[in-house]
């Protein structure tokens, strides 16, 4: 009986206990969901964005809600007038916690919103998928803390985004790896996987006015200062000169991220008329191996006040003499401004963030400062121009460089493609510049600003570059190594609406041909 009684009691203590492992499976999620299961259920401290970053040189009014591009908290509403036009996504990326509502969104696009008439997003506002630092926005203009290596592409990000990326001119080993990485960036990746990858950019139907475009990029650890890499910046396969001043003045040591805000010159709009455009950053030229990455790209059509705002003030000398230059043309973003008699001048209302200031004066080479300033910060930007030199010592570094250099030095007679005899200095430093390269074949391409119709100018500007194409081949160039090309207004590297910008703009650019 004792024995019965026994087992009955074993008996009884495992049906107990399986039933509490039956228990404990029911109410206790697989590891693998875990975080998932807690970041929903828990609010992250991030949550608290909007009171503690709010711009100190801007206030909101109590009724008034940020639009899902700009959102400062995950408890704001989009704009009430703000429409948006869902895009299709592939297998979504995982957000990390806390993101406020609507960044998480690999693409976006908001017509009327807070921001701008028409505002177009790719990738997710997630800092390469590492989320935010408590209190923190990415549109106050303040640069991330350092954080890890993203060296895994990250599945589900949009194309060009949250992954390191290597410029198509350094070396590779047989196994994709850089020959010489000189950080941490280009030293974890290889090839194919960071070989530049375009950031598609849904643009859509335009508004039917359009007053300004921006481009503003969450830009990581680029470093061509320290590194000597140098950037090109194509829309669509076409240069932006002013886009790649700004980013080849960056040192991202860290690595860090940091708002940059450029603004597209007018006689670019038209390349977002095909819907959808491509803008691609990539190194061709040096060989520096100089790993880069972007968080996101924005779009902003018809912008309306920036909420995150910064004041510079400028000076401009001459290098030479130090004496100050008036009436230089100082800006940055879309605030401009004039230097006086003593070559000062004043900024107002730009956006936060790393902003590129321009300076430029006739007869001098222009000259771009990169300034680092979160909102309601003052920075300051002193600029000593240089006479513009074009001695073939010159031309040659800016063709290692770049691939390309403008020729000031060549003049023709008004509304004419006769060159005039002051321009034979810079024939000739351009003809011993192509004498030394031997078996190089050159692009000759032609330039003008935008006084006059877009058909006239370029006519002209094919026209001038053919004068210089058949100077050159009268002294000795093989003729099938030389091709003219015009562009009319069609590529200014300065804006317009100035005077030293249309001079900058009505220009030679001599190109060494890719073969």
């Amino acid at each position: 009986m004792r024995l019965i009684g026994l087992l009955a009691i074993v008996a009884l203590a495992l049906i107990a206990c399986a039933k509490s492992n039956q228990t404990a499976q029911a109410v206790t999620a697989p590891p693998s969901q875990a975080p998932t299961a807690a970041a929903s259920a828990t609010v992250s401290p991030e949550a608290s964005i909007a009171q503690a970053s709010a711009s100190p040189t801007e206030s909101e009014s109590p009724g008034e809600s940020a639009s899902p591009g700009e959102s400062a908290s995950p408890g704001e509403s989009a704009s009430p007038a703000a429409t948006e036009t869902p895009t299709p996504e592939p297998t979504p990326a995982t957000p990390p916690p806390g993101l406020p509502s609507g960044w998480e969104k690999q693409y976006e696009r908001v017509e009327n919103g807070r921001e701008a008439e028409l505002l177009v997003r790719t990738g997710a506002i997630d800092n390469l998928g590492y989320g935010w630092p408590p209190h923190y926005t990415p549109f106050s203009g303040k640069s991330t803390p350092p954080h890890p290596w993203p060296c895994s592409l990250r599945p589900g990000a949009a194309p060009g985004t949250d992954r390191i990326m290597l410029g198509t001119g350094v070396p590779t080993k047989p196994d994709g790896s850089a020959v010489s990485p000189l950080e941490g960036y280009s030293g974890c990746t290889k090839r194919p996987d960071n070989l530049p990858q375009a950031i598609p950019l849904q643009i859509g139907t335009l508004p039917s006015k359009i007053h300004d475009v921006f481009i503003q990029a969450f830009v990581d650890d680029f470093q061509p200062v320290p590194l000597r890499s140098h950037f090109q910046v194509t829309l669509d396969g076409t240069r932006l000169p002013n886009f790649e001043d700004a980013i080849n003045q960056l040192d991202q040591t860290g690595p860090i991220g940091k708002l940059m805000t450029v603004e597209l010159l007018p006689e670019y709009w038209p390349i977002l008329k095909s819907g959808t455009v491509n803008l691609s950053f990539d190194d061709p030229t040096t060989g520096k191996a100089d790993g880069y990455a972007v968080n996101f790209v924005r779009v902003l059509v018809n912008h309306k006040p920036w909420r995150y705002s910064v004041s510079i003030s400028c000076n401009v000398v001459d290098a030479a003499t130090s004496k100050p230059l008036a009436k230089a043309d100082v800006e940055a973003a879309d605030v401009k401004a004039t230097t006086a008699a003593n070559g000062n001048c004043a900024l107002r209302n730009v956006p936060a963030g790393l902003v590129s200031v321009s300076a430029g004066a006739i007869g001098y080479d222009g000259a771009v400062q990169l300034l680092d300033l979160p909102a309601g910060q003052h920075g300051t930007a002193n600029f000593q121009l240089k006479r513009h030199k074009e001695t073939v010592e010159d031309l040659r570094k800016q063709i290692a460089q770049n691939g390309t250099v403008a020729i000031y030095g060549i003049h023709f007679d008004t509304a004419s493609a006769k060159i005039r005899p002051d321009s034979l200095p810079s024939l000739g430093q351009i003809l011993a510049l192509v004498k030394s390269m031997r078996d190089s074949r050159w692009v000759i391409a032609g330039h003008t600003d935008n006084q006059g119709g877009a058909q006239y100018n370029m006519g002209l500007s094919l026209a001038r570059a053919h004068s210089v194409v058949a100077w050159l081949a009268q002294h000795g160039v093989a003729a099938n190594r030389l091709t003219a090309k015009g562009y009319g207004l069609t590529r200014p590297i300065a804006d317009n609406s100035t005077a030293a910008g249309r001079a900058l703009n009505r220009r030679v650019e001599v190109s060494l041909q890719k073969s």
